[in-house]
């Protein structure tokens, strides 16, 4: 699509359709690459560390011929350069999710015995584990264009949506088909058919492996009151992760407070994503209502197809045009 639009795009956007349909029902996902068990990590010397996976997503992100948009802003990077973090597999947090967002979310022991159990190899132990995330900052015009719309997601956005998504679960398989090969086990747990979102009586719509809660795991940011990870580079991104066979060290300091870089949650006088959502889904007194944005979100789908023929959903409007945008907010900075 480098020079037009697709026509009937409830039709022809096959890549929109799948990814819709894969991320609510687990399917249409490539075959898990397969372990390459006649390696060992003995013939693997050096093993990947954290310099290695730092490099190797950012250096995807920033010359991978899929990090571009479609038309008609062809070959626009989608994303700008990223942040990484870690968590051990083993780390309390995992099983308090459990409690916080519920049962069905899994630990990284238990995606990954599944891997595990499909290779033919037994599980390793959860302190054996560590998983990466990894945060891409949205561009600066898709922000600006965002921050410009009322009712709906700008152009831009929409495209960072569906392409965005595309792209991040590309290079993460790119990743677990290249570390399998050489003998190290990792799985991405949101490109497996063990991946689906549905209602849930305690926190309504959620999946089984929340990228914003990882990350938060991992340090690289804490929760605003629309829900958003407000991260260094701040809540405007996509988010990714997946677990490895390998003892990675964590490299950022996680916030005891889950709010800590959000204004209204500091005391502090904001609350402009408030007024910025078209539903009245975030209030002060109630936080973020997860079905009334869902309901907005789900009626996208009908205006990107018309408006920019794109089967893709969204919307951002609570994430742009507000103080946490790109930073944490000047106010809650420190040195």
């Amino acid at each position: 699509m480098k020079d037009r639009y697709r026509r009937f795009s409830y039709l022809s956007d096959i890549e929109g359709m799948k990814n819709a349909i894969g991320e609510m029902k687990g399917k249409f996902f490539p075959k898990q690459p397969l372990l390459n068990r006649n390696l060992t990590f003995v013939t693997q010397v050096p093993l990947p560390d954290e310099e290695w996976f730092i490099k190797t997503i950012t250096d995807k992100i920033a010359h991978h011929p899929e990090n571009g948009m479609e038309y008609p802003f062809y070959d626009e990077p989608i994303f700008d350069k990223p942040l990484v973090g870690f968590v051990r597999g083993d780390d309390p947090i995992f099983d308090q999710f459990k409690q916080i967002i519920g049962q069905h979310h899994f630990t990284p022991f238990e995606i990954m015995k599944w891997q595990a159990e499909n290779n033919g190899v037994s599980p390793p132990e959860a302190s054996d584990l560590s998983v990466v995330s990894f945060v891409m900052p949205i561009t600066r015009k898709t922000k600006k264009d965002n921050a410009a719309a009322i009712d709906w997601p700008s152009e831009r956005w929409a495209q960072t949506r569906l392409a965005g998504e595309i792209f991040s679960q590309t290079i993460v398989r790119e990743i677990v088909t290249d570390l399998m090969g050489h003998g190290i086990l990792v799985i991405a747990p949101d490109v497996t058919p063990k991946f689906n979102k549905q209602r849930y009586p305690k926190v309504g719509w959620a999946s089984p492996w929340s990228h914003r809660h990882v990350a938060y795991a991992a340090g690289l940011g804490t929760f605003g009151i629309q829900d958003f990870l407000i991260t260094e580079k701040g809540c405007a991104h996509r988010l990714g992760s997946f677990v490895v066979n390998l003892k990675l060290s964590p490299n950022r300091q996680r916030p005891e407070d889950i709010h800590a870089n959000c204004l209204h949650y500091q005391g502090r006088k904001c609350l402009i994503c408030v007024k910025r959502c078209p539903v009245n889904a975030i209030t002060a007194e109630n936080a973020h209502d997860k079905e009334a944005c869902y309901q907005k979100v789900a009626k996208s789908l009908k205006y990107c197809n018309k408006n920019y023929h794109l089967f893709i959903y969204g919307c951002g409007l609570c994430a742009t045009g507000v103080p946490c945008e790109s930073g944490i907010p000047k106010p809650l900075q420190t040195d």
